[in-house]
């Protein structure tokens, strides 16, 4: 049990719940554009490597252009022939690029999407776990007993208190000051350890999600709907 208050406690979990459904969804939707991403870096690549053959081949013909002196050869007419066909071959290659690429382009949308979901989503269970463990503290009697026990020593302290020399409105005011200096004091030197906390390990950070929490739905959207427009268009010239 996260929280000592079972209702509490149970809305917590079915929070987290959720967030573990994203973040499943947003280590698929990672490894989906990281497998286009790669498809798409191979049929570029092939692209490249039979344009470079074709560059070679040329370059071949050529020196053997010179050194026949424009006299036919069957060694010329092959190296024409493996020419042409290494350009094709790229050209062909280069095809799906447009298409891979925006299979690609597409799918880290998606996965930045849901990633953005799972941040808002886990930063909501995060909050309601702060409150709840806020709540159950059960150490504040004390804390408020010696407060209290401030606020009245500084009244006893008459018209001329200094407290009020410093310009605070009401003895309270001056109690909580001092008490906020000592708290704030206490809180840098205290080390929290996320590791060790079953919330926080129930919802991971992961590569990629500071990208995912910078996306705005605005820009969400107007990605989605240039990414329609350029399938739109490659759909139209394949008709």
């Amino acid at each position: 049990m996260h929280l000592t208050d079972p209702k509490r406690n149970a809305y917590l979990c079915e929070q987290l719940d959720i967030c573990k459904q994203l973040f499943a969804s947003y280590q698929q939707a990672q490894q989906d554009h990281q497998s286009k991403a790669e498809l798409f870096a191979k049929q570029q690549q092939a692209a490249d490597d039979a344009e470079q053959k074709a560059k070679t081949l040329r370059g071949k013909a050529r020196a053997l252009l010179r050194e026949m002196m424009g006299q036919p050869s069957k060694q010329m007419q092959d190296l024409r022939s493996e020419e042409r066909a290494a350009y094709s071959e790229a050209e062909d290659y280069r095809t799906f690029l447009a298409e891979l690429e925006l299979d690609r382009d597409e799918a880290a949308l998606a996965m930045l999407g849901i990633g953005r979901d799972y941040v808002e989503k886990r930063q909501y269970a995060l909050q309601v776990y702060t409150a709840g463990l806020l709540d159950q503290a059960t150490q504040l009697e004390p804390l408020l007993k010696a407060l209290a026990m401030h606020e009245d020593g500084l009244l006893r302290e008459g018209q001329f208190a200094t407290w009020r020399q410093l310009g605070f409105e009401s003895a309270q005011a001056a109690a909580l000051s001092e008490f906020n200096t000592q708290l704030t004091r206490r809180l840098s030197s205290y080390q929290y350890d996320h590791h060790a906390d079953s919330v926080h390990q129930a919802v991971p950070w992961a590569h990629g999600l500071e990208e995912a929490r910078g996306l705005s739905p605005c820009k969400y959207n107007k990605q989605k709907a240039a990414f329609a427009e350029r399938r739109q268009a490659l759909e139209a010239a394949n008709q």
